[in-house]
């Protein structure tokens, strides 16, 4: 920012894109709805190399009406309500990762928590959200998670080499087929979900209603033949699996790395965790709301190290920000990784200082927005909070967690920002 200032813009292969680290210029894009996300932004996530993933999902429509349509559908699968009866799961999800940490936990062996967190949020997202038992915590090598890996990969690979999707090169071709292969593996599984639960409604039996009840809901207003319903109900499928997973495991990772740094934060950390919890090892909905110094190590976490650390639109109207005038048509970049960073809304902005949020007050809306901001804004906050909340809590108060050296603040930047690291712990048993 120092050095190309507050609006700026860059090529992207032939595209102009811009940049404009201001608040209440992104207040202006995050409030309107005129201005949409852009199609091309989506293109590496509705089909990876020529194979359809997310296709017409809620996390890749970009006609405003159709979203809030499908948004409107899914939302009581996030209500408070709905959020509180998923404790016992959270609370069971994470005792089968204490337990295996349990055997990890000798002061020695090196435990990539990013891939612990990663097992452990998609088995949440499996249960909760589409009632499937893939025990993939208790899995090193699932195969699951494999398909996932490889078709996030594919992603990265489509976007920085697109010319991949075409590529005669039989180097080329095998991986093409690798990453369909992964893809079909992953809409697979959705296919015998959906019908088995298309099967449970047939027989009059009563849904739970999770994610995937909602996403048979909303098949119903769908025109066209079943196969093309079935296609659209497993863009769905893959959608809250990819949303629902990838960024609450890097957050948790993120954290811990941070704590491992900042031994006052998790000392401050652990003794709230153990006041609020005492002698109970479950974590109660209401024991939540008492946890407000990891709220805001969550927050401080999310404003230096956002998964999600970007979001686009594409401009309805000319805007004028700061002087300059962007026109209609415009792509727009949003980047919370750099607004996070910004000494102009967060003082001392490289300090990991997780008191800046003690306040309710919040002076910096649209200079925070991990989650996003608007119409936009991801559906599933509240339950990644209860969630990152729930493991955070029995883990600290089941365990002591040192950072293997060399454990620092280096990032791999995939589809989300990750440690590049893999936040590598040394465990042991708290007193």
């Amino acid at each position: 920012m120092k050095e190309y200032g507050a609006v700026y813009h860059i090529f992207l292969i032939h595209r102009p894109i811009v940049l404009a680290l201001d608040a209440p210029f992104h207040k202006e894009i995050f409030t309107t709805v005129a201005h949409i996300k852009p199609i091309s932004g989506y293109r590496y996530l509705c089909s990876v190399l020529g194979t359809r993933f997310l296709g017409n999902g809620l996390i890749t429509e970009t006609v405003p009406t159709k979203h809030a349509k499908r948004r409107t559908l899914f939302n009581p699968a996030f209500h408070r309500k709905y959020l509180i009866s998923l404790m016992d799961q959270f609370n069971f999800s994470a005792d089968v990762l204490v337990n295996r940490l349990v055997t990890l936990a000798d002061g020695k062996t090196e435990v990539a928590m990013l891939d612990e967190f990663n097992r452990l949020t998609l088995d949440v997202i499996a249960k909760v959200a589409f009632g499937l038992q893939l025990n993939i915590t208790e899995e090193t090598e699932s195969p699951f998670v494999r398909a996932m890996t490889t078709t996030l990969q594919g992603i990265q690979i489509s976007f920085r080499a697109p010319w991949k999707e075409f590529s005669p090169l039989p180097s080329d071709r095998q991986y093409r087929r690798q990453v369909a292969e992964a893809i079909t593996f992953l809409r697979e599984t959705g296919r015998e979900c959906v019908k088995r639960r298309l099967e449970a409604k047939r027989r009059g039996e009563d849904l739970p209603q999770d994610i995937l009840t909602y996403i048979l809901q909303a098949s119903d207003d769908l025109e066209g033949d079943e196969n093309f319903k079935m296609e659209e109900m497993l863009d769905e499928f893959v959608s809250f699996f990819l949303a629902g997973q990838e960024t609450t495991a890097n957050t948790l990772a993120f954290a811990l790395v941070e704590l491992g740094h900042h031994p006052d934060v998790m000392h401050r950390l652990k003794t709230e965790t153990l006041a609020v919890m005492g002698d109970s090892d479950y974590a109660e909905y209401s024991d939540l709301g008492k946890l407000d110094y990891m709220m805001m190590v969550l927050k401080e976490t999310l404003r230096l190290w956002s998964p999600a650390f970007s979001t686009s639109r594409e401009l309805a109207y000319d805007v004028e920000v700061r002087g300059y005038k962007i026109p209609a048509g415009a792509t727009i970049w949003l980047n919370s990784y750099v607004m996070g960073r910004n000494e102009e809304y967060f003082q001392n902005a490289l300090e990991f200082d997780p008191d800046r949020f003690k306040s309710n007050e919040d002076q910096t809306q649209y200079a925070y927005f991990p989650f996003s901001k608007g119409h936009r804004s991801c559906i599933g906050q509240p339950f990644a909070l209860i969630e990152a909340r729930v493991i955070l809590a029995k883990l600290l108060k089941k365990f002591n967690f040192k950072l293997v050296p060399g454990q620092g603040f280096e990032i791999l930047q995939e589809l989300t920002l990750k440690p590049k690291g893999r936040c590598k712990n040394y465990i042991t048993l708290a007193e």
